[in-house]
């Protein structure tokens, strides 16, 4: 059976990877006058997976959160929100960039049903989307607030692939967390595993990951066999 439809999920996938959230963490702790090094940031949360503590997904602005704590400054709810506001700062500055776009625009020449499964609350990622004039690739966006459960349920697969009218067999996950792969194989669909964020080829593949994609511009091929 042919592959029609592809949910993908959104930070660390379709936009960013660990070396921009390295470098928003930096930023924004730098904000408040507050030193951490790339390395740290990066330890911190390849810690937090090692441990257990972040084993299926990781909050990005909670590892901001974290080395802000260790320095003495515990106003949590701040730097958070810094962090989101430097995460939306950069993302004005870069926009969605032109290879996403022209992936995007190839995806839908070729007939593929496309949405997106995501943390990001559903109205900050409806301007994300209405912000970059990406809004009608997607047939559907799903966010925390509209299943019970999220990931690594399927639930929120499955409410995609309703939407697209499709079976679960005919559609593929994409996605940087091992909380993607383990949704996805639950959903009954195939998993793409794009490690660009924290977590690493193996961690992905332990997760059911299917295929492993070193960018999103190798997806036409994989999509094609």
């Amino acid at each position: 059976m042919p592959f029609k439809g592809i949910i993908f999920d959104f930070d660390g996938t379709l936009y960013g990877d660990w070396r921009l959230w390295i470098s928003l963490i930096e930023e924004t702790l730098r904000e408040f006058n507050l030193s951490v090094t790339a390395y740290e940031a990066l330890e911190l949360a390849r810690n937090e997976i090692r441990t257990g503590g972040a084993k299926e997904t990781i909050k990005i602005s909670g590892i901001a959160v974290s080395l802000a704590r260790d320095q003495g400054f515990e106003r949590d709810d701040e730097v958070r929100a810094r962090f989101f506001e430097n995460l939306d700062g950069r993302m004005d500055q870069t926009g969605p960039g032109k290879d996403l776009v022209g992936l995007l625009e190839q995806l839908k020449q070729k007939g593929f049903i496309m949405g997106i499964v995501t943390f990001v609350r559903k109205p900050r990622l409806t301007r994300r989307l209405d912000t970059w004039k990406l809004g009608d690739y997607f047939r559907c966006t799903v966010s925390p607030e509209q299943v019970a459960e999220f990931k690594p349920s399927p639930q929120p697969y499955l409410k995609a692939i309703e939407d697209f009218r499709l079976k679960p067999k005919e559609c593929f996950v994409v996605g940087d967390e091992p909380v993607d792969m383990l949704g996805g194989k639950r959903a009954g669909t195939r998993t793409i595993g794009l490690p660009q964020g924290f977590y690493s080829r193996d961690e992905l593949e332990e997760a059911g990951a299917d295929t492993i994609i070193t960018s999103l511009s190798a997806l036409p091929s994989i999509l094609s066999k």
